[in-house]
């Protein structure tokens, strides 16, 4: 077995387990055969996209850097010793809420997936969709996945086009699963990828020679990857990829639930709020612009994610009532002024404020200082664990992965990088030797607009890092961690910040 775990194959094998073994042997021969460079990016989070119609965006979208994209391609200059690696989130199934409702829709569906070997017409298709996903989106069955692919196909042409010119040219081109595009899972989406690459130019034979997937990690050299998310309490799965009681469909982090029923749904209010840090901001801004359909939307979704909090474990459950509560205390508090208020207009403010003039005052002060007392509970609690749990390095992530690659086998090498991306933070930090052998943690940040508590320097920029890998002459690989800088052409070397003083 090489290094790559739990790989699956898209397109044209007869069994599961034989395109396994198939995508197995493919990845041995990278692994045994290592490109010369490597070009790693991770979360892309593409949605929706621009409306082929109107050529507007949705307004869930996050990745509108489609042409920053491809001018980075063709800087980078495809070759067959060149492998584009995206390490996980390249697409974001979670955002894609728009739902098949014309007679079109349908018939477009049916259509795709007849090329994809399925046979569903339209009124059998129709008649799957139930009421919850008209309004939240379809669900992670593999067929209304490869529905979900071709939206994300539909919007983003431009970033297909870039790849299928890349491995046109002979680029390798290796797609990681994330948290965010779990979907990568079924053989069928991934077979709907090969089609719609095919679509925008790509060969057949390139598509099936030079495209893999991996679900979990690799080893390539000296580089170990993965995209992260197993480290966050928030986006990790226990046990399979798919539910126990329900093969056909895929088992999902807390995070995407929230991301599913709530963050959707506040992003047709305003956009990118789910790249605002800390959280607690998110609801103070909507209740600012939006206070009646903000307070509708939170209690609207709440009762979805209350679902998944009964069968998540009890760590995880307290981390996600923690992150929730933080969100729903300026709403809470907003409540309980609306309700104050109906009292004082039912029974008078003289004899109102005499009866309850205690609760009124610790209304007012719980008001004033709520965000406060949510965000220092947070940090409170984080301090706590880190006592609790020492760590690695300078947060749990570069703990986690440390701890995985321990003892993993690496050949030959002064240096070991482990290379990650779910954060959306760009980050670099040094961690002990490895038998002697220095450790490197490089996160890749991500390619949508962020807005990063610590760095308001920041707010709503796009800066599109990457980290290039070249093999020298020793075989070993060495690193550049790089920004594309679309106003120059070219790239430019990243400016990151040594974090906060804890």
């Amino acid at each position: 077995m090489p290094d790559a775990t739990n790989i699956h194959s898209g397109a044209g094998s007869s069994s599961p387990s034989e395109a396994i073994q198939a995508e197995n042997a493919r990845l041995q021969a990278l692994i045994d055969h290592p490109p010369q460079e490597i070009l790693t990016l991770s979360d892309f989070h593409l949605g929706c996209g621009r409306n082929p119609s109107t050529g507007r965006f949705s307004r869930t979208e996050n990745f509108l850097s489609d042409q920053a994209f491809s001018r980075l391609l063709t800087y980078s200059k495809a070759g067959a010793e060149k492998l584009l690696f995206i390490n996980g989130d390249t697409f974001d199934f979670a955002r894609i809420f728009r739902c098949p409702s014309l007679q079109e829709d349908f018939q477009e569906w049916s259509a795709f997936l007849q090329q994809l070997g399925v046979m569903k017409d339209a009124a059998e298709l129709q008649k799957t969709v139930s009421r919850r996903e008209k309004r939240f989106g379809l669900e992670t069955d593999d067929y209304k996945s490869a529905w979900k692919l071709l939206q994300i196909a539909n919007g983003h042409r431009e970033f297909f086009v870039a790849l299928a010119n890349w491995i046109n040219a002979g680029g390798l081109l290796l797609l990681s699963k994330g948290n965010h595009d779990l979907e990568l899972y079924w053989p069928l989406v991934r077979k709907a990828f090969g089609v719609l690459m095919q679509r925008e130019g790509a060969r057949e034979d390139a598509v099936r020679t030079q495209v893999f997937y991996c679900d979990d990690s690799l080893r390539i050299g000296n580089i170990y990857f993965e995209h992260g998310h197993r480290y966050d309490p928030e986006q990790r799965i226990e046990g399979g990829p798919v539910m126990a009681t329900n093969p056909d469909k895929l088992s999902l982090p807390l995070g995407i639930f929230v991301n599913r029923y709530l963050i959707n749904q506040l992003e047709k209010l305003e956009p990118f709020l789910g790249s605002v840090r800390p959280t607690e901001r998110i609801l103070w801004m909507l209740l600012r612009r939006h206070p009646i359909a903000a307070m509708a939307i939170l209690f609207r979704s709440l009762r979805f994610i209350r679902r998944a909090f009964q069968t998540s474990r009890i760590r995880d459950f307290f981390w996600y009532a923690v992150y929730i509560g933080s969100i729903a205390v300026p709403l809470v508090t907003a409540l309980a002024i609306v309700i104050v208020g109906i009292f004082v207009f039912a029974h008078g403010p003289g004899q109102f404020l005499v009866k309850h003039q205690r609760l009124l005052t610790v209304l007012s002060v719980l008001g004033m200082f709520a965000p406060y007392l949510a965000a220092a509970f947070r940090e409170l609690v984080r301090r706590l664990q880190r006592k609790r749990e020492p760590q690695v390095g300078e947060d749990g992530m570069a703990a986690g992965v440390y701890k995985t690659i321990h003892d993993l086998k690496f050949p030959p090498a002064r240096q070991i990088y482990a290379v990650m991306g779910h954060t959306h933070d760009q980050d670099v930090q040094r961690l002990p030797d490895i038998n002697g052998v220095k450790v490197l943690y490089l996160n890749t940040g991500t390619w949508i607009p962020v807005w990063p508590d610590d760095r308001p320097d920041l707010n709503g920029q796009v800066l599109f890092p990457f980290v290039s890998f070249r093999r020298g002459q020793d075989g070993e690989y060495h690193h550049q961690y790089l920004e594309w800088r679309d106003d120059r052409g070219g790239p430019a070397k990243s400016y990151i910040l040594e974090p906060p003083e804890n």
